[in-house]
Order: structure tokens, then C-alpha cells, then sequence
């Protein structure tokens, strides 16, 4: 019975998307993926008869009414910011809703309909959890934890945090205690400059030249390097934080890459931290090939001892392909969720469409539920679903998984721990072919030899795991790569490369630091080299390239809202900076524009020659983008220093800093002038990433705060944004009480509704409004998506006949 209800729903669903086609086809093209990385996206309500979940493409909360568990109604479609990745319901209708581009928390109003307050937050903002009258919200571009007063919604303390990306968050059963998972941990891996490292092994294959000198991977630990490695990495994975006094202590040696928490139920409240452990001191590709990172469970004891289980025990290895592995792999562990008696964990294996059932004991695996339609060795990136959140009902024996490829929900029932039904997310979800084809390519683990590996172990979210690698091969071949007109041959022993985002690469083409692969259907072969499977056919590699080309960058937090520099950052001119890049010469005839193109520029296709002497590459190098520099400086080489990251700039990570860079003898007149250098760090910094800073700002406007100065700069410049192009801008909320929604016309100065004979309506008659009462949520928008967010759907989620 619960399977025709599904499938009546997702019937009503098609019927829609096919009476709405037109108004579809409009808006495939106006999608702009952001691949946001959802971390808490369902959460049940306290009682257990509310599911809330974020449709991420949709920029839109959920509601369901789950009275009969495994019937869930969808009651409500909320729009929220750009990319929702967590939601966290504080009362029975108030509801938080974090939103990872627009930097924001939306606090929505279920009984209302609609977002009722918009909190500023810092950079890619994850997670939000609540003790007492408090709300912690993780930042993970910013490393650290913001703490708003819930009633009145202002920013009470902001946390430092020594640890990169804070993502997930759980709290302890009393309240007393907050924590926080760093995502990006890292596991103490640094990088030994290739000017003191030793010379790489004699090649396996005896018609290669020696190998070059390159950087070499080594633990920040290892007591034979000391006299290089003055700095230390405290390997922070998990941050505690007193609720009372905001103090804080750390938990280290659980993970590389952390996606979820818990709490266990019951006198213990151990904390179990879904992770991957990366093998990235293991050098060459031969020898990683199908395992180059173990996935795990770890617990974190009382005494802050840590137990850590393998989600794949027994796997041989050397086995390639191993049906038996595929047959049962959980990878890339995702989502946690404890039965009411803390004697069962669910772990969500986002890489391989499984729920794994553990033993919280011993972390032997009780079961393993099929979330998708590729159950043991079967594979099909297409239909990939991406369990990626769990929220349990212990009491009514129903798991609900939220799959973020898919942008579906699993109903699960724990007694027979086997899917019931599947349902959409929501009533719509804009989300366009291209991406749904390709996206699971990415992902999908089952695509390696033994299912334990995918693109993403180390390309997380399709962004960096800000690791370094050695994939060197001693028995390959030397490569020919054409540049500027001139023919480079590259050795296959290539060192170190740190990971590179996956976000911005149409038109970057060569691809790699070493620009040796000519297109993305080049990396193919590493399906077999490196991940142990088969290499994709040629119509899904073509699948795969057309979904990564559609990854966009996030804004760039250091610029101005209206995308101009400021007039200072990091004791720089950025300004200054920017005419330097561009008009002056460090050597007679060489300037920093001239190769790295500008706003929003990517590097361009060519090589640069490899130079000898201290700190100077071996090997010819692509010329790389600097969309993501502000993202990569987080290698503290100052001796004594606390280090977050092992690796910084370049290919092998050894730069530590913009001024170390720009210090190298290269840069001629610019290297000993500390204003210039200082000037050029800051405008990289600020380096626009291609996406305007006023795309997802949001602010919610109501009687108390429509008349302030502050909010009405920021209308205006949202409107000026809008003229430039950089941005639409819509609004969402009530008009003389009614929920409708609008869109900003820069040429008429007006808002269009969702609704004909409805407006256009002023500025100021939306004022009037407001100061009557109404409350309108404004939001810049990628441009020519608009139509789509902004009147295309009224508030209730419905698609609009008029438009």
C-alpha cells in the first residue's frame, strides 16, 4: 500500500513537470550549481510528527507531516537562501535553516509560511544546533563557531577555531557541552621542500631518465625531519565548547575528512565521528591503486580516547576488481543517527547508497540497508541517490535518509531494515539534466575495483581535501605536452601535487599542474590506474565532463557587497594592488596579468619552464587560476607556529604564504618591496571568483527595521547589483498579508509579482507595506534565475500559470 502511495505521489509530480515544461525548459539554463555540501539537511521535530528537510536546488524548506511515519504529507515548500545544507527545528514552529552561499541563517516560521528573520552569518556557514538560549552555527569558511541569543537573534560571541572547516555538529545530552567536527582536518602530512628533500628511488622502468627533485610527503611527526619542520599540527578533528563559558578543548586522531557526529544515547555520551583516512604518505600510484584511504567510524571515549572501526573489514586489497567487497562497501561515511537506546548506529555510506548498521560497542556491522537500485555489485552513476542525512524515529522503527544526488527521501523501516518507499524532496526540483546525468560519476564508489573510493574521496564536494599526493608512477612513460609552441617531455615520477577544486574548470583546458591532461576525458584512465575499476564509456565520460563543467564558484567573502575591493585587507591596498597586478613589470617585460588573467580570470593554458635554485619548480608548470587563493592559506611554516594546514601554494603545497611567493627572486623589483607585496597579497585575496558577493545576501525586512539607514544602504546597493547584471534580485514574504513573491525590474525601477493584476509595485509602496506589517525577505540571485526563484513559483511552491 505505502509503495502505490509513492508512486501516486510521484506520478502527481511528473503529471506537473510535464504540464510545466515550458517554464522547465526556461530554467535549465539559469541553474547555476553551487554543489553545496549539505551536512544536517532532515531533522525530525521533538515530537516526532514534523520531518524537515532541506531542498538544496530548490532553495526551499520542507515540511512533511509524518503523524503516520511511513506516509509522509508534504504540508509546506518555505523559501530560504542559496544552497540550504542543514536545518534545526528550535521550537515546535520555529525552525533554523542554514544557508551555505548566501552566508545567512534563515529562521522560517511554519505556522507563517515564510522566513521571518535572515542572521548574517561568516563564510559558508554548515551546521546550527541550540542549548539553552543559544544557537551555535558552524563556519566552516571562517573557522569558527558564531553563537546568536535566540530570542533576540544578535551575535553573542564569535569562536575561534584551530581547525579547518567546521562542519557538523551534535550536543550533549545535558546541554552542557557543543561539538563541532572539523571537515577538512587533515592528518598531520606536510610537505619537505624539494631543495632539502631526498632524491626519488631509481624508475622501474629502464627506459626513463632519473626522476626529477621534487617535494616529498611526510608526517609533521616524523623526528627525522624536525631540523626542516619547525612548525607543529595539532591535528584538531573534533572542537568541544563549554555552553557556559564558551571554552574550548580539542579531540585529535579521529580522522582526515569528518562528515558527521553523534551523540550516544544512555550514561556513556561517547561521540562517534563518520570519517575517511587518507593514505597519502604512501608514494605512487601503483601502490594506493583501490586504497588510498579507509573508511571508519571512530569513537571518542570519556577520557578522550579513541577507538577507530573500519567500515570494510576484511577487504583484500590486492584484489581488483572484488565483487565481494563491492557487494558490501560502505564508503565515504556521511550522516549518523543513534536509536533511542544507543544500541544501533546508522552510518550513511554516501559513496556506495547504503545504510550501514553498527554495533556501537565493537563497530561490527550488523547490516547493510540498499538505499538505491544498484544493490550488491550492480552500478549506475545515473541513478546514483547519495544517502547523505538521517533522521530516526526510534519509537515508530522509521529512518528517514535524505539523498542528496537524487533529492529524494528513503522511508526505512529499522525492524526489517529494508527501503519502504522513496519520495521527492519536494514538489519541484529545478535541478537540470546535465547535472542530474553526470553527478554521480563523482561520487559513486562502486565505480572502483572494491567499492571503497570514488572522485570525491579526495575531490570532497568536488572541492580539495588540502592534501598533498604522490600518484607518480616509477614503471610509466614520459609524457609530451605542446605548449606556447614548444614540446615539454614530463617525467611520470611527478612528486607531489596538492588537490585541485573541481569548481570553474569550462574553458580551463589543459588540465592538471602540469597541464599534461588535454581535456577532462583525459583523467578517465584513472577509473583503472587509480581507483582499480573500469574506464567509463565514452557517452558517460562525456556525462561526467558536461556535469563538472557546470560546478560554479562561491562569492569570494572578501569583497565588498558590491563587488568592488576594500580599501584595506590583511595591512594591504587591494586596490593598489589590482593596478600593480595589471600595469606594472617585475622583469622588463613581464607582469602578473599577463599570464594569470584578471577579474575573474583563470590562469591561461600555458606552461611555464621549470626553474632551478631554492623553492623553484623542477618541472614545467600550467600557469593555475586564482579563484580559490583565499581558500588555500592555511600552512603556518613560522618556526613554533600552530600549523592548520600541512600544505599551501604551488603544486606541492610548500609555499606557505602570498609574501613567501612573491619573495622568490622571479618576481625581480616586486620581491624586496614590501609595499607591492602587500598590496599584490591583498588583491589576490579579494580575487573575484567569477560570482558576484551580492549573489544568496539576503536581508528580511519588517516594521521594526524597513525605516534603518543600514538596511537601506543595502536595498539600494542589491538594486544597483541588479542594474549591473551581477545579480537578480527577487523578494519573498507578504503583500497586504498575502504570501506572494517579486522580482526587481532595473529598467522600470519596479517589482514584479508572482501574480497578474497584482502590482508592479515601488520601492516605497513595498515600504508601506512592510510598515504595515508585511515582511518581505529580498535575495540577490545568480543572474537570469530570477524568473525562476523569484515569480515563476508562488510562496506556497506552486508553479504560477501567469508566468
Amino acid at each position: 500500500m505505502k509503495r502505490h502511495q509513492s508512486h501516486r505521489f510521484r506520478l502527481l509530480i511528473t503529471l506537473l513537470a510535464l504540464i510545466t515544461t515550458s517554464v522547465a525548459l526556461a530554467q535549465t539554463s539559469s541553474y547555476v550549481n553551487f554543489e553545496g555540501a549539505q551536512t544536517s539537511p532532515v531533522r525530525l521535530s521533538a515530537d516526532g510528527t514534523h520531518l524537515f528537510a532541506v531542498n538544496t536546488p530548490d532553495a526551499r524548506l520542507s515540511v512533511f507531516d509524518v503523524s503516520s511515519p511511513l506516509s509522509p504529507k508534504l504540508t509546506a515548500e518555505i523559501p530560504v537562501g542559496i544552497e540550504p545544507v542543514s536545518v534545526n527545528p528550535r521550537t515546535a514552529d520555529e525552525v533554523w535553516v542554514v544557508n551555505q552561499v548566501s552566508d545567512s541563517v534563515s529562521v522560517v516560521s511554519i505556522s507563517k509560511g515564510r522566513v521571518t528573520d535572515t542572521l548574517h552569518t561568516g563564510d559558508e556557514p554548515s551546521d546550527v544546533v541550540f542549548s539553552g538560549n543559544h544557537a551555535f552555527v558552524s563556519i566552516a569558511g571562517e573557522m569558527k563557531v558564531e553563537v546568536f541569543d535566540v530570542r533576540t537573534h544578535a551575535l553573542v560571541k564569535s569562536l575561534a577555531l584551530l581547525g579547518h572547516g567546521p562542519r557538523s555538529m551534535a550536543v550533549s545530552a545535558d546541554g552542557s557541552k557543543v561539538y563541532v567536527v572539523f571537515a577538512l582536518s587533515g592528518n598531520k602530512t606536510t610537505v619537505l621542500p624539494q631543495n632539502v628533500s631526498p632524491p626519488q628511488p631509481p624508475p622501474t622502468n629502464p627506459a626513463l631518465p632519473p626522476a626529477p627533485s621534487v617535494a616529498m610527503i611526510v608526517s609533521a611527526t616524523d623526528p627525522n625531519y624536525k631540523k626542516y619542520i619547525k612548525y607543529t599540527m595539532p591535528d584538531n578533528d573534533v572542537a568541544q565548547i563549554d555552553t557556559s563559558t564558551f571554552a574550548i578543548k580539542y579531540f585529535s586522531g579521529v580522522g582526515t575528512i569528518n562528515l558527521g557526529i553523534a551523540v550516544r544515547p544512555g550514561s556513556s555520551g561517547d561521540l562517534y565521528v563518520s570519517n575517511t583516512d587518507a593514505l597519502n604518505l604512501t608514494h605512487f600510484e601503483p601502490n594506493v591503486r583501490g586504497h588510498f584511504e579507509n573508511n571508519r567510524v571512530t569513537r571518542i571515549g570519556k577520557l578522550g580516547t579513541n577507538t577507530s572501526y573500519d567500515l570494510n573489514p576484511g577487504v583484500d586489497y590486492t584484489i581488483l576488481p572484488n565483487p565481494a567487497a563491492l557487494t558490501n562497501a560502505l564508503a565515504q561515511p556521511a550522516g549518523l543517527a543513534f536509536d533511542s537506546a544507543g544500541t544501533h548506529l546508522y552510518v550513511a555510506s554516501f559513496g556506495t547508497d547504503r545504510i550501514g548498521v553498527i554495533n556501537p560497542d565493537n563497530g561490527s556491522i550488523i547490516s547493510r540497508i540498499e538505499v538505491g537500485s544498484t544493490p550488491g555489485t550492480a552500478v549506475n552513476p545515473a541513478t546514483k541517490r547519495g544517502p547523505r542525512g538521517l533522521a530516526l524515529n526510534s519509537n515508530t522503527s522509521t529512518l528517514y535518509v535524505l539523498n542528496r544526488i537524487s533529492n529524494t527521501i528513503s522511508l526505512i523501516n529499522t525492524i526489517q531494515n529494508s527501503v519502504v518507499s522513496e519520495i521527492p524532496t519536494g514538489s519541484y526540483d529545478p535541478t537540470p539534466a546535465v547535472i542530474r546525468n553526470g553527478r554521480g560519476f563523482l561520487y559513486d564508489a562502486k565505480l572502483s575495483g572494491n567499492g571503497t573510493v570514488s572522485c570525491a574521496s579526495c575531490h570532497v564536494d568536488a572541492e580539495m581535501d588540502h592534501l598533498g599526493w604522490d600518484l607518480g608512477d616509477p614503471g610509466g612513460n614520459m609524457v609530451t605536452v605542446v605548449s606556447g609552441g614548444l614540446s615539454y617531455q614530463l617525467h611520470p615520477m611527478k612528486g607531489t601535487m596538492t588537490t585541485q577544486t573541481l569548481r570553474g574548470l569550462n574553458n580551463l583546458a589543459p588540465y592538471h599542474w602540469r597541464g599534461d591532461r588535454a581535456d577532462f576525458s583525459a583523467f578517465n584512465p584513472a577509473f583503472g590506474s587509480l581507483m582499480g575499476g573500469n574506464q567509463l564509456s565514452t557517452s558517460d565520460m562525456a556525462a561526467y565532463t558536461n556535469f563538472i563543467n557546470t560546478i560554479a564558484f562561491q562569492p569570494n567573502p572578501n569583497q565588498n557587497l558590491d563587488r568592488t575591493l576594500p580599501a584595506t585587507f590583511h595591512n594591504g591596498d587591494p586596490n593598489a594592488g589590482l593596478n600593480t597586478y595589471m600595469n606594472e613589470f617585475y622583469q622588463p617585460t613581464l607582469s602578473c596579468g599577463g599570464c594569470h588573467t584578471a577579474n575573474p580570470g583563470p590562469g591561461s593554458d600555458l606552461l611555464v619552464k621549470a626553474r632551478t635554485g631554492p623553492g623553484a619548480t623542477t618541472q614545467p608548470m600550467k600557469v593555475p587560476q586564482l579563484r580559490n587563493v583565499y581558500q588555500k592559506l592555511l600552512l603556518n611554516a613560522v618556526p613554533g607556529a600552530q600549523s592548520i594546514d600541512g600544505f599551501g601554494l604551488r603544486n606541492d603545497g610548500a609555499t606557505a604564504s602570498l609574501a613567501e611567493f612573491f619573495s622568490a627572486a622571479i618576481f625581480g623589483t616586486f620581491s624586496d618591496d614590501p609595499v607591492r607585496k602587500a598590496n599584490l597579497t591583498a588583491y589576490v585575496m579579494c580575487f573575484d571568483t567569477g560570482t558576484a558577493p551580492a549573489v544568496g545576501y539576503s536581508d528580511t525586512l519588517t516594521s521594526s527595521n524597513v525605516g534603518s539607514s543600514s538596511i537601506g544602504t543595502e536595498w539600494t546597493t542589491l538594486e544597483g547589483q541588479a542594474a549591473a547584471t551581477n545579480i537578480d534580485l527577487i523578494a519573498k514574504g507578504t503583500i497586504q498579508g498575502q504570501l506572494h513573491g517579486l522580482l526587481y525590474q532595473p529598467a522600470s525601477q519596479n517589482y514584479k509579482t508572482d501574480k497578474t493584476g497584482l502590482g508592479p509595485f515601488t520601492r516605497a509602496q513595498l515600504v508601506t507595506f512592510i510598515q504595515a506589517k508585511d515582511t518581505l525577505t529580498l535575495m540577490g540571485v545568480p543572474p537570469g534565475s530570477g524568473v525562476r526563484m523569484g515569480i515563476d513559483r508562488n510562496q506556497d511552491g506552486i508553479l504560477d500559470g501567469d508566468h
